[in-house]
């Protein structure tokens, strides 16, 4: 605790300089239409591809752990960062991740490899914090991200970079493009290799992707997204674990995924229609005996109309087919599938400085059946460019596969898991460059799936909707930039009632920054506590505070050399990793690490 006393203590100046507190940042992902920050009744935070890449992320998740409300569970520098909001998360199955608008999701289990999502090529981040059903449909029962990727910005757009780092570490990238007058396109490819920090901890992934548009008239836009994804990742052995054991565990995951919009704007009613396929082949080692495959076609119509007496009124239709195969032996490759489709309407009405908004979302699923989330929020404008707000939101999550079709506890009369989402905040600029925000939510959960004793056995256990949680918290976060200066400041402090394993009730994360001329540099500290491995508090886990280092000069206007040193101080210390089966436990984080890279940019 002293550590964490320390840290913030460090960190007077204020989570990154571009997240929740830029009050006219304008974002897409809240409310599916443009609105600036303060006019959201939602808790949303926006991370730049600068800060991302200033952070040294190394997947798109990982690049959002010094957001207030944000904890991301890791076994190491590389692989799997999986990110939990306000306490739920369970490896992104209760959170909508998005690519561009296109859902990222494995069918059989439901989740979100996140290491399949490098953080190269990306324009900016968008986190929604708290259930946002209504407009994203089943998984977004904890919060939503939407990973927007950039597109090509000049007639000839060439960017590279190289890296060396601490345990055999080697990354590249290679992004080329252009723009021209009704056309765009842009190319990028990432390598990553590392040994890692432990033994069995290696990683190789490879990652390209695809961005083009084309102008069609000046109402009508056609943009195409692409990516694949090639990797590998071994996991090490957990820090309970015998001396003598010998890790060998190993994940292959291939995963892509293809999307068509049209967007049409400039008339009475605009909006977009998208259709998207995403695909994957998976394979663990051979003690767990799993190799499948998947798939999953999708489609979304979204319209919106801005009425004249200050009245904005959206709606649409989103239908999914979901598939996936056990790819057994050669002869037994059993499948499974189902079809979900689901209508959302949303009215916004503005009456001087309070918009208040309402919306319904009703959900079909052929195998858990139906759903009716409803959503309310209000926004109060303040003089001196501050605002209030308050909300209140139902997410739901249909049962993936693995728990309605495919394992012996299989159960297809499984309800959707349901939270409810009461939540109010403010947010002030209380002078230019200086900017607070506050929100504090309970969430309340039901329906959870979880193993209870088979009534008709066998099996003995089968999946029920039996779980139940109230989780309560106060996320802060603070920004100050001034000429060459800039700061953030984020606390987390939440109450998880019995459910505190994995879960730290206290989260710090601070930033003290610099720019001048061609040089830049940062200060991040990191810091958790109230942090257990098992419920009800117990199995304790010792706080700790880490600090990172970056710095970077422009040699030239197309050359920058840069470095990072992670966790300066060595701290040694463990994490949990909430992983399925065995897998669970507390695995030993990297000690001080040193990066170096070239970046290239016309």
């Amino acid at each position: 605790m002293t550590q964490l006393i320390l840290l913030a203590m460090f960190a007077v100046a204020p989570v990154r300089d571009t997240s929740v507190l830029v009050l006219d940042e304008v974002v897409v992902t809240a409310e599916r239409v443009r609105h600036a920050v303060r006019d959201v009744a939602a808790s949303v935070s926006v991370v730049s591809g600068v800060d991302i890449e200033r952070s040294g992320a190394r997947t798109a998740t990982d690049a959002l752990a010094q957001l207030p409300g944000v904890f991301v569970q890791r076994t190491g520098q590389f692989g799997r960062t999986d990110i939990d909001i306000r306490g739920v998360g369970d490896r992104g199955c209760r959170i909508a991740v998005l690519v561009d608008g296109r859902p990222e999701k494995m069918p059989i289990y439901g989740c979100v490899v996140t290491h399949t999502l490098p953080a190269h090529n990306v324009e900016r981040i968008e986190l929604v914090r708290g259930p946002l059903s209504v407009l994203y449909g089943s998984d977004a029962m904890a919060g939503v991200v939407n990973i927007i990727t950039r597109r090509a910005g000049r007639p000839l757009d060439l960017s590279a970079r190289m890296e060396y780092g601490s345990f055999g570490t080697m990354h590249g990238r290679l992004t080329a493009g252009t723009r021209q007058q009704n056309w765009h396109l842009l190319f990028s490819a990432d390598k990553a290799m590392s040994s890692g920090h432990l033994p069995n901890s290696q990683y190789n992934g490879n990652d390209v992707s695809i961005c083009a548009g084309l102008g069609l008239s000046s109402k009508l836009d056609l943009d195409f997204t692409g990516k694949f994804f090639s990797g590998i990742k071994h996991e090490p052995r957990r820090s309970t674990d015998p001396e003598t054991l010998v890790a060998t565990g190993w994940n292959q995951y291939d995963r892509g995924g293809l999307d068509l919009t049209a967007t049409i704007a400039g008339t009475p009613v605009q909006g977009f229609a998208k259709v998207y396929r995403t695909f994957g082949e998976h394979e663990f080692d051979p003690k767990d005996c799993w190799h499948s495959t998947d798939y999953t076609n999708g489609a979304v119509l979204h319209a919106r109309r801005d009425f004249a007496f200050g009245n904005l009124l959206q709606a649409g239709v989103e239908a999914k087919n979901m598939s996936g195969t056990w790819m057994k032996s050669d002869t037994n490759k059993p499948s499974w599938s189902r079809n979900q489709v689901g209508f959302f309407a949303q009215d916004e009405q503005r009456f001087g400085p309070v918009s208040a908004n309402a919306g319904v979302r009703y959900e079909y699923d052929d195998i858990s059946g139906g759903i009716v989330a409803p959503k309310a929020g209000v926004v109060l404008r303040l003089p001196g460019r501050a605002s209030l707000r308050a909300s209140l939101n139902r997410g739901f999550r249909f049962a993936p596969l693995n728990y309605t079709s495919v394992f012996p506890p299989k159960n297809p009369d499984l309800k959707p898991e349901v939270t409810w989402n009461y939540e109010v905040g403010a947010a002030w600029e209380v002078v230019p460059g200086f900017a607070f925000d506050f929100a504090g939510y309970m969430l309340d959960g039901e329906n959870l799936i979880e193993t209870g004793p088979n009534p008709n056995p066998p099996p003995p256990v089968q999946f029920q909707n039996k779980g139940r949680f109230r989780f309560k918290g106060i996320e802060t976060g603070l920004t100050a930039r001034s000429g060459w200066f800039r700061g953030t400041l984020a606390a987390t402090l939440a109450d998880y009632g019995v459910n505190t394993r994995a879960r730290p009730g206290l989260k710090l994360d601070g930033t003290v920054g610099a720019e001048l001329n061609r040089v830049t540099a940062e200060i991040a500290g990191h810091g958790v506590g109230r942090y257990f491995a098992a419920d009800s508090s117990q199995s304790p886990i010792p706080a700790y505070a880490t600090l990172d280092f970056r710095a970077g000069y422009r040699l030239l206007n197309w050359l920058r050399v840069s470095g990072r040193i992670e966790n300066v101080f060595d701290a040694r210390y463990d994490a949990f990793a909430d992983l399925p089966g065995a897998g669970a436990g507390l695995y030993r984080q990297p000690g001080r690490s040193f990066t170096l890279a070239l970046d290239f940019e016309n």
